[in-house]
């Protein structure tokens, strides 16, 4: 798409990707009935996902760019739950169980992601283990991310509800050639 020239704009391209991703994942050639998903449901969700992966790390790097140098205030927005001990990719269906990121912050193991953060995930996730929950009635819609730092294992849930809200909330930047500049 590429159609963004801001990262508010991309935040609500975005939001649009996220939209439409739910709505085919609940079914929405089926009248909502879900499952079995209708075959262009599927064919809409892996083209709403490649989209929404090139436009999240294209924003993630953007934002961090930024912030690495103090250009934007930084965001202390928390956009979902960070588990470093003992983190592995099975910790994914402990998420959905519970119904989204929110579900698993009161737990020891789990402490708030920021956003920075987050955008630093979405960048060093490895994509074999990346997965996903959307949760009915648009309420959630969250990355179940899984990568090492240094040989540190960590697993985060991501809310994308909640990092396109911290992105509208910056100041909005355009992006030039792949290269944020303020506005």
């Amino acid at each position: 798409m590429w159609q963004r020239a801001t990262w508010h704009e991309c935040a609500d391209e975005l939001d649009q990707i996220c939209r439409d991703f739910r709505a085919a994942y609940w079914g929405r050639r089926t009248g909502g009935k879900g499952w079995p998903r209708h075959p262009d449901d599927e064919a809409e969700m892996r083209q709403n996902s490649k989209e929404g992966i090139q436009l999240l790390r294209a924003l993630a790097t953007a934002v961090r760019s930024e912030q690495d140098f103090n250009l934007i205030p930084p965001a202390r927005a928390v956009v979902g739950a960070l588990k470093r001990a003992g983190a592995t990719p099975a910790d994914a269906p402990e998420v959905k169980r519970g119904g989204g990121y929110a579900s698993v912050l009161e737990r020891p193991a789990y402490k708030p992601l920021h956003l920075r953060e987050a955008l630093n995930k979405i960048v060093h996730a490895d994509p074999r283990t990346a997965g996903y929950y959307v949760a009915p009635l648009d309420s959630a819609h969250d990355l179940l991310l899984y990568g090492e730092n240094r040989g540190d294992a960590w697993f985060a849930a991501v809310s994308l509800l909640e990092l396109i809200n911290a992105i509208r909330v910056l100041p909005d930047a355009q992006i030039v050639a792949g290269v944020p500049t303020n506005p």
